[in-house]
This record gives structure tokens, C-alpha cells and sequence, in this order.
């Protein structure tokens, strides 16, 4: 029999998120006595339902989806009603799925941090490039650079530098170096190197030069000789994007063991793992709002092929962390005041709430819905119409 390509993964992992994304609904309106006529997982054609206390109980065609139906969703008359229920009632029901999936990451990350995992324990931060006319290259490293310190606090990973020159931004900070022979073929024998510390000033906000042949504006502009020094892959046409310090760097003298947490620091490491990806996809999107770039944004074509080459290349066990990162953007997505998602629907609480009970009337709200569940299908239709050709080209969708 043959093997089941991989992406396949991703119909069970999104059935998954939904599933608890709409627990999350169907529970929370349990509590408050609102009347749930059908808890759906998928969208349908419906394959069947059970009938269970009031609740029909459905399973559809379509996997990637799942929705909770309530009584009354605009019409208050009923005293059981989601529409007749007080407003912070209803939106603690319409935040509830996205908590939920905000929930599970912090589940998921717990358990994998608490179990023995593969930990970096220490290694050296060594500079690969030096970008031209960047802090550091005024300050004068240069490749085969070891950093040690920043302003007396060791680093030993990549990681460490880049949060620690981010919050020092426009200020100066002292590096400690473990300056690289001059000699070649001797940068990286340690017994060639000299120490030494330099100042370097942070930018918070590195330049975005455009790749050219010809120089004509340098404050926009790099050429095309410059630029391959600091990015091989760089060509004319490309953008030359850099860090707060001007470096790129890699990790050399790796010091990987096995470790586990005890629970409690495993939540908190949960927690911090979580806010640095928000962290990181924030910054994505404000990135790709301001240059016009794709800042990874994929549809589901893309994330089932993203979730293929991850089993592919790092094995199934990254999937975890694949479902807990999804179930975040799954929660942040669904709280967006864009309608027919939850976070539309929340945004029309707010608004009554501010009129002082007074609703929008559900016809005009259903139009709303109607016509922001349009541009949404259309929305995803032409990202897979991308992830498609992307897919067809033989790119990666994980670089």
C-alpha cells in the first residue's frame, strides 16, 4: 500500500483547531443557557446528525470548517435567544473560540517543553557578513567576528544578540569581541584571535536598500557588488534588508543535550514562546503593509504544502509545534473586525454597547456579513491562485 502524501496531515490538524475553536462557542453558551440547535463539525452537505438534549450533533462534507448554530442569532424574542442576551454575555461567547485556540498553544508548547527535549545549551555567535556603511561595519567587524558579550551579559545564541540590540535601539552598546585573524585561511582558529570591544550605536529603523547596478541614490540604493558581499543570493532588482546592528550571523561551536522543565516554568516558557511568535507575525505583516511585500501570508493550499515539508524535512514531530503556531493565527484571524468572522460579529456588540442597547438592525448587519464573507472567499481564492503557482514553481514555503 502506498505511503499517504504528508500534507495530507493538514485536514486532521485544521479539523482539529476547529473543533476546539468551536467548543469554545458551544461551551460558553451552554453555561449562559443560550439554545445551541446544531454544533456542526465541517461545512456542509451534512453527512449526519444525532440529535442529543436539544443539539443536533452534525458531521459535513467539507473538513476544513465547523460552526456552532444558536437560537435567535438576531432575533431577540426568545428568552434563550443568543440575540436576547445581555453584552457582555454575548461577547465573551463570540471571544470564546479564539480564546480556545489561544488556549491550546499554551497546552501544546507546555507538554513539548516538559518532555525531554533537544535544548541548545550554548555555543558561539560568529558573524558571517558585515552589511556596507552599517553600525557595524563602522565599528569594524567583519567576518569571523566572534561576539561574546553585549555590554558585559554574555550571548550564545543568534537569538540572544538580536533581542538584546533591538532593545537597545539608538543607544550606544559595547560588543566583546573575539576579533578573526587577517591571515586567510586562519579566521576561525580561535588560537589566531584577539579580544576586543567596540561600540556599536542600534538603528530602530535598519534601511531597506534597493539592489541596482549603478549607485545613483545611497540612502535608497546599494550596488549589486556591495550587496552579494553581505547576501550571495541578492541580485539586481532585490531588496537588501538588514538588522538593527548590520550583520548577519550564524552559530558555531553548538552545544545541543537533552532537558525538561517542571510544569509551572513550562507555562511560562509556553507563554513566551507564544508572544514571540505573535511578536514575529506582527512584525511580518507591518513589514509587508509598509513595503508591499507578501509578508507569508498562505491559504490552504499553502499550509497543507508548508505542513508537508515540514513532516519531509524536520519529521513529524515539529507538526506539534506547526498546530500550535496555526491554532494562534486561527484565534488572532477569527478576532479581526472583518465580517462574518467572530471578530465582525464582536465589533457589532461594541457598537450597540456604545449606542446604549440601541442594535443595528439584523438586515442591515446580515448584509454586511454577506457581503464580507464575499470578499473573504474571494480573498483566499486568489491567495491559493498564488500558493498554486508557487507550489508549481518548486519554491519552499518555509524560506
Amino acid at each position: 500500500m502506498p505511503a499517504l502524501p504528508p500534507w495530507l496531515l493538514i485536514f486532521p490538524i485544521l479539523g482539529a483547531l476547529v473543533l476546539f475553536h468551536e467548543l469554545g462557542h458551544f461551551a460558553t453558551a451552554k453555561l449562559f443557557g443560550i439554545k445551541v440547535l446544531e454544533f456542526g463539525f465541517g461545512f456542509p452537505p451534512k453527512l449526519f446528525g444525532i440529535p442529543f438534549r436539544g443539539t443536533i450533533y452534525s458531521v459535513n462534507l467539507i473538513p476544513l470548517g465547523g460552526f456552532v448554530r444558536m437560537l435567535g442569532e438576531e432575533d431577540p424574542t426568545d428568552p434563550q435567544s443568543f440575540a436576547r442576551q445581555a453584552v457582555g454575555k454575548r461577547m465573551i461567547v463570540l471571544a470564546a473560540g479564539s480564546a480556545m485556540n489561544m488556549l491550546l498553544p499554551v497546552i501544546i508548547f507546555t507538554i513539548l517543553f516538559a518532555l525531554p527535549h533537544e535544548t541548545l545549551l550554548g555555543g558561539s555567535v560568529i558573524v558571517t557578513s558585515v552589511a556596507p556603511s552599517s553600525p557595524a561595519q563602522e565599528a569594524g567587524l567583519r567576518s569571523g567576528d566572534v561576539i561574546l558579550a553585549v555590554d558585559g551579559e554574555a550571548v550564545t545564541s543568534p537569538s540572544e544578540l538580536i533581542a538584546l540590540a533591538k532593545n537597545r535601539g539608538g543607544e550606544p552598546i559595547v560588543l566583546s569581541l573575539r576579533k578573526a585573524s587577517g591571515v586567510t585561511g586562519l579566521a576561525s582558529s580561535p588560537e589566531f584571535m584577539t579580544s576586543q570591544t567596540v561600540s556599536v550605536v542600534p538603528r530602530t529603523d535598519p534601511p531597506r536598500l534597493k539592489v541596482v547596478d549603478q549607485v545613483t541614490n545611497p540612502q535608497t540604493q546599494v550596488s549589486v557588488a556591495d550587496a552579494s558581499q553581505y547576501d550571495s543570493n541578492l541580485g539586481v532588482g532585490d531588496t537588501m534588508t538588514q538588522g538593527a546592528i548590520g550583520v548577519m550571523i550564524g552559530l558555531t561551536n553548538a552545544k545541543f543535550g537533552m532537558t525538561t522543565e517542571p510544569v509551572w516554568t513550562a507555562v511560562i516558557s509556553a507563554v513566551k514562546t507564544i508572544w514571540s511568535v505573535l511578536s514575529f507575525t506582527w512584525s511580518g505583516i507591518a513589514d509587508g503593509i509598509s513595503t508591499g511585500a507578501n509578508p507569508g501570508i498562505a491559504g490552504p493550499v499553502g499550509i497543507a504544502q508548508a505542513t508537508g515539508e515540514i513532516v519531509e524535512e524536520r519529521g513529524f514531530s515539529q507538526v506539534y509545534q506547526m498546530a500550535a503556531i496555526l491554532s494562534i493565527s486561527l484565534g488572532v484571524l477569527n478576532m479581526l473586525p472583518i465580517p462574518a468572522l467572530d471578530g465582525g460579529r464582536f465589533m457589532f456588540v461594541v457598537i450597540e454597547w456604545v449606542r446604549r442597547g440601541k442594535r443595528v438592525s439584523p438586515k442591515k448587519e446580515g448584509l454586511v456579513h454577506l457581503v464580507g464573507f464575499a470578499v473573504l472567499i474571494g480573498l483566499i481564492l486568489v491567495i491559493t491562485f498564488f500558493d498554486i503557482i508557487k507550489v508549481a514553481s518548486g519554491e519552499s514555503f518555509l524560506r
